[in-house]
């Protein structure tokens, strides 16, 4: 892992000013009012060896996970049934078609989602991490998720939660709970996917979380496991093939970093033994990722040489 020294924090700063020189003119993410021009809050932050982090920006706003949370529930379900028993019941494929898509689950082999980065595979991913019901399921998450981003109080919200459409991930579910996929009630199985996504994080702890990726599993102040080796290969493999939506292959050339994008405009950017990114981007493409977050973090990837065939 490197040090976040004074020359890397000037950089960021350099970044975050280049960037708000561009108008951000694109679908917007949903989330929490801010009070800032939505569509021109960028945040970033990165950390390093030993927790030494810099960050840029709007990096102490808070914004919800979405689909980032998909990379963290892979790990834990990796962690609790092992890769066998998990991808029996998820593919570890690029699916090339929108995360929200019904289309995927009737290819193949009827009813199995072709990998955990799409919301139906993520719904079979958290359905197969243990819990006695969907509220013991769910606070396990959120343990889990405090313990990586180094915050203890981390938590969902609840009227985002309350809010949100979930008509369309009901269908996924139960169309893979008629094809044996999925076995359960929609509150024990479903429900904790639906909070999970909508637990708030910053940059910062978000950098944080990709830190220990980057440190194989490592908290990076403590030197404490946070995570196995193993699972971190077969998280970050994964991250790197369908992290980023249907966009995943011009972004692995692009940037060249395992990375996972949420429609909140969050990205997760993990460069394996050197340091971990957290960005906030609210505007975004066609793909569902963040605009400012894509060109941040390819600009660094450049500088610095973070691509793993760099």
């Amino acid at each position: 892992m490197e040090r976040i020294d004074e020359a890397k924090s000037a950089t960021l700063e350099e970044a975050v000013a280049r960037e708000r020189e561009y108008r951000h003119e694109s679908e917007m993410a949903s989330f929490t009012e801010t009070g800032e021009e939505d569509q021109e809050l960028i945040g970033i932050a990165v950390m390093g060896a030993g927790g030494e982090a810099a960050q840029a920006g709007s990096a102490e706003q808070r914004f919800p996970l979405e689909s980032v949370s998909k990379a963290l529930t892979l790990a834990l379900a990796l962690e609790d049934v092992g890769a066998d028993a998990l991808f029996e019941r998820v593919g570890m494929e690029p699916s090339g078609d929108p995360y929200h898509s019904i289309a995927t689950l009737e290819e193949g082999e009827m009813g199995i989602p072709s990998n955990p980065m799409i919301n139906a595979g993520a719904i079979v991913t958290t359905a197969m991490i243990r819990g006695r019901d969907g509220e013991e399921r769910f606070d396990r998450i959120r343990d889990y998720f405090r313990r990586l981003a180094g915050n203890p109080s981390l938590d969902y919200d609840r009227v985002m939660f309350e809010a949100e459409d979930k008509d369309l991930n009901r269908a996924l579910f139960y169309y893979m709970r008629s094809h044996d996929v999925l076995k359960g009630s929609e509150e024990d199985l479903l429900v904790p996917y639906l909070k999970q996504t909508t637990i708030e994080v910053n940059c910062r702890e978000l950098s944080r979380i990709a830190a220990v990726l980057a440190n194989t599993g490592r908290d990076p102040e403590s030197g404490e496991r946070l995570i196995a080796e193993e699972t971190v290969r077969i998280v970050l493999t994964l991250m790197f093939t369908t992290g980023m939506y249907d966009q995943s292959g011009r972004y692995a050339v692009e940037v060249g970093m395992p990375s996972k994008s949420g429609v909140s405009g969050a990205i997760l950017a993990v460069a394996p033994e050197r340091m971990g990114f957290g960005v906030i981007g609210p505007a975004l493409n066609e793909h569902g990722n963040s605009v400012a977050g894509l060109r941040l973090l390819k600009v660094l990837s450049s500088r610095w040489r973070l691509g793993v065939f760099a």
